[in-house]
């Protein structure tokens, strides 16, 4: 379901500011601005103790710039004159895109801004008299924060997911640019080490000097690119631990005064090289099928990962107890453009509705092009109201905007949705068999219109 845009979060922050008298919120403002020393304090006190935050928040610059700036931000929080609620917003979402790019955790965040509470409300209960309700005062306190907090986690959740996808194309793009070359330029590499090793050995270097498969050209590539690249490959694991034995183990093994055993761990040098090859070659012969799982017209997703997602989707829910939803799209009288304006323009109209549903979609969602002009979005961690109001402003997004065919043609298309809410049954298979059958009730009660389909009993 869509957040709420900046406008209508100001106008909900506003009012709910504005219930609270104002000399009561005076009162607190002046609070505030006695004690903002303190309470920035204790807040990044609390933000100390965790072991993650402190990475970064002990360094003395790092305390001497976000002290003030906390005090800045109370202050701004509890103004009594709020000129520009907007500004606000934007303020909270600002924060937000900072501790998404510093990796500070968002329990983290909500946990300081617990304990933030708490010192006001201690300080109110120890200032306040009745005449001021402190409670009232506390509950003021309480939602404005929260309010805050909210719009920081939504702008972090944002933020995160932009920053997955960039993660994600990067590691496609890693993963399918010239395997073949990659491949004979790491084996030359791996070779290169072994050849260097021999060498090493055959003129007596001390084992100190021997070559490090980690700090070879090989073993440079593999830690800094492949393991980034191919992460969740079983065999990275298998590849790290015979490096690791390699450069810990058995070259140590090499000065051994027995004869055997620097037999013995040469053997075992050689082993292992000749299982890097092989779990190497493995892992780029699947990288290079990757491409296999995009479609090559529109990029999207096709049915070769189906399978792989909804099954993943159906476990999650299971064990989150949030749902997902499936909606079958379906360009109408999609014949008729390639019979009047050709292929081409078909093609054409394809790849710039793949391009609508793609950034209608968040960075959870996925979206397949099914074949023809039919796709495919599974949204995740939705309802049935969720799931309807999405697939409607997708279908008005399409209806209005107009598709180039040509260099001189413009078409105006629509689509037909078929929507249905997983209910909990193992099987995908049944849940996509009910939104075609919506998107069939949808093409066939006029197009251009969303039909939801009912669960099963």
């Amino acid at each position: 379901m869509r957040y709420k845009d900046k406008h209508q979060l100001a106008a909900e922050w506003q009012a709910l500011l504005e219930r609270t008298p104002v000399a009561l919120r005076q009162a607190v403002e002046t609070l505030v601005d006695a004690h903002g020393t303190h309470l920035a304090d204790h807040f990044y006190s609390v933000m100390l103790d965790d072991p993650h935050a402190s990475l970064f928040l002990s360094n003395d610059q790092v305390q001497q710039r976000l002290h003030p700036s906390m005090r800045r931000w109370l202050s701004a929080m509890f103004a009594v004159e709020h000129a520009d609620f907007v500004s606000l917003v934007e303020q909270q979402e600002k924060v937000g895109q900072v501790h998404a790019r510093i990796d500070i955790p968002v329990n983290l965040v909500l946990n300081g801004a617990r304990q933030l509470k708490q010192a006001l409300y201690k300080k109110i209960n120890e200032t306040f008299n009745a005449s001021l309700s402190p409670g009232d005062a506390s509950v003021y306190v309480s939602d404005h924060i929260d309010m805050a907090m909210e719009i920081m986690s939504h702008a972090y959740s944002v933020a995160s997911d932009r920053h997955a996808r960039t993660e994600e194309a990067y590691r496609l793009f890693s993963l399918t640019q010239n395997i073949g070359d990659e491949r004979e330029r790491q084996r030359a590499a791996l070779l290169n080490w072994e050849n260097a090793l021999m060498f090493a050995i055959a003129a007596q270097q001390a084992t100190s000097a021997l070559p490090r498969l980690t700090s070879s050209e090989f073993g440079l590539w593999y830690f800094h690119k492949a393991c980034h690249a191919f992460d969740g490959a079983p065999e990275i694991t298998t590849i790290s631990q015979h490096i690791q034995r390699i450069d810990e183990e058995w070259l140590t093994q090499l000065s051994h005064q027995h004869n055997e055993m620097r037999l013995a761990a040469l053997g075992h040098i050689r082993d292992a090289a000749r299982t890097i090859l092989m779990m190497l070659d493995d892992i780029l012969n699947r990288a290079s099928g990757l491409d296999a799982g995009r479609d090559s017209l529109t990029s999207l997703l096709n049915r070769k990962f189906l399978p792989v997602v909804l099954n993943r989707e159906i476990e999650l829910s299971r064990s989150s107890e949030k749902c997902f939803a499936l909606l079958m799209v379906d360009i109408d009288h999609f014949k008729s453009i390639n019979d009047t304006h050709g292929h081409d323009a078909g093609d054409s109209v394809l790849q710039q509705v793949a391009s609508i549903l793609d950034r209608s979609t968040r960075g959870g969602d996925y979206v397949f092009r099914m074949g023809g002009e039919e796709f495919l979005i599974v949204l995740v961690d939705t309802d049935e109201n969720g799931s309807r109001l999405f697939a409607e402003r997708l279908r008005q997004t399409v209806a209005k905007e107009s598709m180039l065919a040509t260099a001189d043609t413009l078409l105006n298309i629509t689509v037909s949705i078929g929507v249905t809410l997983h209910d909990g049954h193992p099987d995908y298979q049944r849940t996509i068999q009910r939104a075609d059958q919506a998107l069939y009730q949808a093409k066939r009660s006029g197009r251009d219109q969303v039909v939801v389909a009912a669960c099963a009993e």
